[in-house]
């Protein structure tokens, strides 16, 4: 049951994180250290961050069904579950150390009224009350909410009506600078990440489409106001020294010290019980995609629709975080975080807006500059504010990233990857186009007719070494009208077959296609997709052939073959043993002859096949005379130099012409020939019988 609206479900918990522990007891300190006007610069760089990353969450949840788990579902829905999870867990540690940091904020103003009471106590005791309050409903938490938004208005009223012992003229560039402008950006940069707090609720909320833009825009701007007059008033009534040097100065300036105090409390109190709220929501979602361990568990509601496991492991998490980390040092692994997960919330609008695609169509639109410049500025201020965690930070969202893609999720939803990938591929593939081809860049991509799927599983292995490992196959069968009456067998199944044939190949990382063409027969067929191969952004570049132990087929062979070589392709014909097929893989025959017009095909097949098959190699050229020997040798020395043959490569000169030859060649498992420009089927049928290879 969707259960909160715009005011009460997005607006309030995000302006009361965003007017959290940062404005009582940090912005007078960033203040005291940088001046007013370095204090202005960090408000406007990070509002403007929050702005843009705002806008650009704005503008896709009115394009999708955002669902539970608030940054963690857009990111998600946009890129896929694996980058979502990649990028939802340190979403959710970032929420969970909010939680910490906020507590520990309420500490300290608690001690400062109460210096008698241990600060561990304290933290304990508001942990358990937060605890309780966000186990027993979301509803409960949001109610106590008013109230305590109530006193932090009072309590700045209090502030704006008091003086500081310390009146002076504003001085914009007056500031101790004892520690760097990034380091203050760190320690103030969590109190903009409020605004996710409304977010999060975004499986709970009645219209999330309406209320996540209206509610976060409005908090942020009205945050934003406050800071910067906040600010304003800190370096108006106290001296930076005093600024630096008292963190609660807040209340020293207060008229009514007592309201200020509860202001404090209240604030860090009610940006504890956001985080508390929404967190264990991010896990729930977390879990329901089955992205982290035991997310049978996490994934459960209680009676009173609260994720009750989430709950009860997040605090768990808190306590722990309570119990070892500063104010300060949580401060910047929040900000860390927290700059991921802007960056790739605005780095998914940027991706749907620039690849084109008709089904990014928000009714909240954004210039493409807004989330180009958001995802930029987190990236650029990530490195800014600590160069080192940066590089660890996004180091383990790859692992985690490559640890989920290897699983295989099950529960793909549509996302915008494919998209970019083919938008990507379509920009390098006209520039490519413009660029003249050269032989150096030549790579296997071959073409391959399956005429009986059934039959070519030990062949299709045999395709995947010759293309192994950034070679490129396509597979295509021709369905004839005969197939049509004879098998009685439909498209369908025979595109099921072709599909389990080259699943295996796929399976290894090898990019492989398949096509079914219908056609009156096998060769109008065959010559429609040889046609085609120009049009395509990565045309084969081989026709692969087999030819088999009769000769009834060798007509439609050749004329494959003479419509191949029209088309520009290079041709590979296989004749296979019929009991040893490739025997050993250990040993290549590689014959060459000079000036033959496809020696650079044939060496080029056989290195691929040497590298992958990681078997010996070994060059032969046939002489008629012993006269020839000498000077053939030292070709083929200087060819084995060209080619950059391995170095253990065998160089075998034979005399005695072709067929002597032939009888006398050394054993192999596979021989490799040069083809003459005339191709005789029955020649290539003896010649493999002689070699019996």
């Amino acid at each position: 049951m969707k259960r909160f609206g715009t005011f009460e479900g997005v607006f309030t918990p995000s302006i009361l994180a965003i007017l959290g522990v940062i404005m009582y007891l940090r912005l007078g300190w960033v203040v005291g250290n940088t001046g007013l006007l370095g204090a202005m610069a960090i408000i406007v760089i990070a509002n403007l961050i929050a702005l843009a990353t705002a806008l650009s969450m704005s503008s896709i949840v009115t394009n999708i069904r955002i669902g539970a788990g608030g940054a963690y579902s857009i990111i998600a829905k946009s890129l896929g579950l694996e980058i979502g999870g990649a990028i939802g867990i340190p979403l959710y540690l970032s929420q969970a150390f909010s939680i910490a940091f906020y507590i520990t904020g309420f500490t300290i103003a608690w001690t400062g009224v109460f210096p008698g009471h241990p600060a561990v106590m304290v933290s304990a005791i508001t942990w358990a009350v937060l605890l309780a309050i966000s186990f027993i409903s979301a509803k409960l938490a949001f109610r106590i909410q008013y109230f305590i938004m109530a006193v932090i208005g009072f309590s700045l009223l209090s502030f704006f009506l008091g003086r500081g012992a310390d009146v002076q003229q504003v001085n914009l560039f007056s500031g101790l600078r004892v520690t760097s402008f990034w380091t203050a950006f760190a320690i103030f940069f969590p109190a903009v990440t409020g605004f996710l707090a409304g977010a999060g609720m975004s499986g709970e909320l009645k219209d999330p489409r309406k209320s996540i833009p209206a509610g976060t825009l409005s908090a942020i701007a009205l945050g934003f106001v406050i800071y910067v007059t906040v600010a304003f008033w800190f370096a108006r009534n106290a001296s930076p020294e005093a600024l630096a040097g008292n963190t609660g100065i807040i209340v020293d300036i207060a008229r009514w010290k007592w309201l200020m105090i509860g202001g404090i409390m209240g604030a860090t109190l009610s940006s504890a019980l956001s985080m508390f709220v929404v967190s264990p929501r991010t896990l729930l979602a977390l879990g329901r995609h089955e992205i982290i361990p035991f997310s049978r568990a996490f994934s459960k509601v209680n009676e009173r629709r609260e994720p009750g496991v989430a709950i009860i492991f997040t605090s768990l998490l808190v306590l722990a975080i309570l119990l070892l980390g500063s104010l300060d040092g949580t401060a910047v692994l929040i900000t860390m975080f927290f700059l991921i997960t802007y960056g790739m919330i605005n780095m998914s609008v940027f991706i749907e807006q620039i690849i084109g695609i008709t089904s990014f169509r928000p009714s909240f639109k954004i210039p493409v500059v807004v989330s180009f410049l958001g995802a930029l500025g987190c990236a650029v201020t990530m490195f800014l504010v600590n160069a080192l965690f940066t590089v660890v930070a996004v180091a383990v969202i790859v692992v985690v990233y490559v640890i989920l893609v290897r699983r295989e999720m099950l529960t793909h939803g549509p996302d915008v990857r494919s998209g970019l990938l083919q938008f990507i591929s379509e920009i390098t593939a006209r520039a490519a186009s413009r660029l003249p081809y050269h032989p150096k860049i030549w790579k296997p991509n071959l073409l391959v007719p399956v005429e009986a799927p059934g039959e070519w599983k030990n062949l299709l292995q045999f395709v995947s070494e010759v293309s192994l490992p950034r070679g490129r196959i396509i597979a295509f069968n021709v369905m004839t009208d005969k197939d049509t009456v004879e098998k009685k067998e439909s498209l369908a199944k025979r595109r099921d077959k072709l599909e389990g044939l080259i699943a295996p190949l796929k399976e290894k990382g090898i990019f492989v296609s398949s096509a079914i063409i219908q056609s009156p027969d096998f060769l109008t067929g065959a010559s429609n997709i040889m046609e085609m191969m120009p049009a395509l952004f990565f045309p084969s570049n081989v026709l692969f052939l087999t030819i088999g132990e009769n000769d009834k087929k060798d007509l439609d062979i050749k004329d494959i073959i003479e419509k191949a070589a029209k088309e520009s392709l290079g041709i590979i014909v296989l004749k296979l043993h019929p009991k040893m097929a490739f025997g050993e893989k250990k040993m290549i025959n590689l014959w060459i002859r000079e000036k033959s017009p496809n020696i650079n095909l044939a060496v080029l097949v056989a290195l691929q096949l040497e590298k992958n098959w990681d078997c010996g190699f070994r060059v032969i050229q046939v002489v008629e005379s012993g006269a020839e020997v000498e000077r053939v040798q030292n070709y083929i020395t200087r060819l084995k130099e060209l080619m950059r043959m391995p170095s253990g490569t065998e160089l075998k000169v034979l005399v005695g012409g072709f067929q002597k030859a032939l009888d006398e060649a050394p054993a192999a498992d596979i021989n490799i020939f040069g083809m003459p420009e005339s191709i005789v089927t029955g020649f290539i049928r003896e010649t493999q019988k002689k070699t019996n290879t």
